[in-house]
């Protein structure tokens, strides 16, 4: 066993050194949060236990982010621990000035140790966008180093960027909407990687869903495999006092195809190495044309996966359609008034949700100027739908169905932006529609696919569903006012008699 005990306190002394230099408001600006070192230890032995090393010849490592250099160097030392004859050469990509004084000294540290105790390192810091490469060339950037790389360790950063940004031109392929750099990092690196090499980068959950990512999931799929996931059950503890809110998961990545993904349920990064995998199908856990990615991480999430599967039509095809809220509140002040007259109308929030009906129960703020058409909506039955909940309630569905008879005097309506709804083309439609929305094993359904605690109406729609024969049915048999007082045992009880599953299995 190599004796690194003592780089490594160094190592890590130098590391907090960097993370006191910089505030909250510098680490959000440069996206940079640095990784402790036990996830550092652990990303490293996962990278290392899916890679197929030779002793006998190179091993060439990149860390495209590279920070104080904490993921590298532990990929290093793994790698002469198991390998003590071996070459390893890591490149190493940073242009942040603080951060690179600390590299450049740790990297410094770790040559003097492999050199006293005869080992073969080199290394190499690359002072520049590891994007970008050179300005001049952006536009071949991504291609420069194809198969490059045996090992590749990031925790790249994560900062919006904007479509027009030079970052985002040179990766204009995985480009839609407003990209996020961690994704440009992550595509990168696959196109350097060689084929059946293996990569682990920790990142934000978001690029599991939404359209803006769904670029960046057909590429990776395109290229490869996600063979492992790392999902943590706290998320405020994974970079300690940094205070990250950024739901994040490990993702192990190699170069070919394979049929299983192998995720891990970790509660907290204290306990790492206590967790144990779970084996995942990939045509669960990968699905639609979006190629959307569930985190199943339990055999009860398996078997909503497969309840979901089973499920014959989208929620689009079923004859609904989710929309959000007309109206932003913020930018129409002049037309939110308190009083009702014959010149404005009922505008609906969140908070007039009560259980599952709706009532005007603001004092303030509650009608909208007719002065703006584009912003009412006709006065008919819709489903009601908070947009945000927080991380904590237990349901991130919230249901209510609006009744268009209680204010039969309207004939148009207005909804806040922080609010979607649902349109049918049926009341029998909505209706069921309503029940399977206000499920237990829907709501969980929906869990799987997002990490946000925003319910986004793109995702919603393209969504797996019941049919419409069965949504009528269902709708057939209870009038409004039995929805709208309905609990929550019987809505699951009409959820398994009719289309099968629990949240409970």
């Amino acid at each position: 066993m190599i004796n690194i005990k003592k780089i490594k306190c160094e190592i890590s002394k130098t590391t907090e050194y960097f993370f006191k230099q910089l505030g909250r408001s510098e680490q959000k600006k440069i996206g940079q949060f640095t990784t402790p070192i036990q996830v550092a230890e652990y990303m490293a032995e996962r990278l290392i236990n899916n890679a197929v090393i030779s002793s006998n010849h190179t091993i060439k490592i990149l860390d495209p982010g590279s920070g104080t250099g904490i993921l590298g160097l532990a990929v290093v030392e793994k790698l002469f621990t198991l390998f003590p004859q071996i070459h390893v050469e890591l490149i190493a990509y940073e242009n942040d000035p603080i951060a690179l004084k600390v590299l450049k000294y740790n990297l410094r540290l770790v040559k003097d140790w492999s050199d006293k105790n005869k080992m073969s390192f080199s290394y190499d810091i690359r002072e520049r966008n590891y994007i970008l490469e050179d300005e001049e060339l952006i536009n071949d950037s991504a291609y420069l180093y194809r198969n490059s790389y045996d090992l590749i360790i990031a925790n790249p950063p994560y900062k919006k960027l904007s479509k027009n940004s030079l970052e985002a031109n040179a990766m204009n392929f995985i480009v839609h909407g407003a990209p996020n750099i961690y994704g440009l990092f992550w595509a990168k690196s696959i196109i350097e990687l060689k084929p059946k090499a293996t990569s682990a980068f920790i990142i934000p959950r978001s690029w599991m869903s939404g359209a803006y990512f769904e670029r960046l999931r057909k590429f990776v799929f395109s290229m490869g495999s996600i063979i492992e996931l790392h999902a943590f059950g706290d998320r405020n503890n994974i970079f300690g006092s940094t205070k990250v809110l950024q739901e994040l998961v490990i993702v192990i990545f190699q170069k070919q195809k394979t049929e299983i993904i192998n995720v891990w349920a970790h509660d907290d990064i204290k306990s790492l190495n206590e967790s144990n995998p779970l084996i995942v199908p990939k045509h669960l856990a990968i699905v639609g044309s979006e190629q959307r990615v569930y985190l199943i991480t339990n055999t009860k999430e398996i078997a909503i996966a497969r309840w979901a599967e089973s499920l014959p039509s989208t929620f689009i095809k079923s004859g609904l359609k989710m929309k959000t809220g007309l109206t932003v509140c913020f930018r129409n002040r002049e037309l939110i008034e308190d009083k009702e007259t014959d010149f404005n109308v009922p505008i609906f929030y969140s908070d007039n949700f009560e259980n599952h009906r709706i009532k005007l129960k603001r004092k303030n703020g509650q009608y909208l100027s007719t002065k703006r058409p584009g912003l009412l909506q006709d006065n008919i039955d819709y489903i009601f739908i908070k947009r945000f909940s927080s991380k904590e309630e237990a349901r991130r569905i919230q249901t209510a169905f609006y009744d268009s008879q209680q204010f039969s005097n309207k004939q148009k309506i207005s909804t806040d932006n922080k609010l979607n709804f649902v349109i049918a083309e049926s009341n029998y439609l909505l209706r069921g529609a309503f029940i399977v929305l206000s499920s237990t094993i829907f709501d969980d359904y929906y869990r799987l696919l997002s990490g946000n605690t925003q319910v986004n109406s793109t995702e919603i729609n393209s969504m797996k569903f019941p049919s419409k024969n069965v949504l009528y049915e269902i709708g057939y048999k209870y009038s409004v006012s039995q929805l709208i007082n309905m609990k929550q045992d019987k809505i699951d009880q009409i959820v398994f008699k009719m289309i099968g599953g629990r949240s409970d299995e």
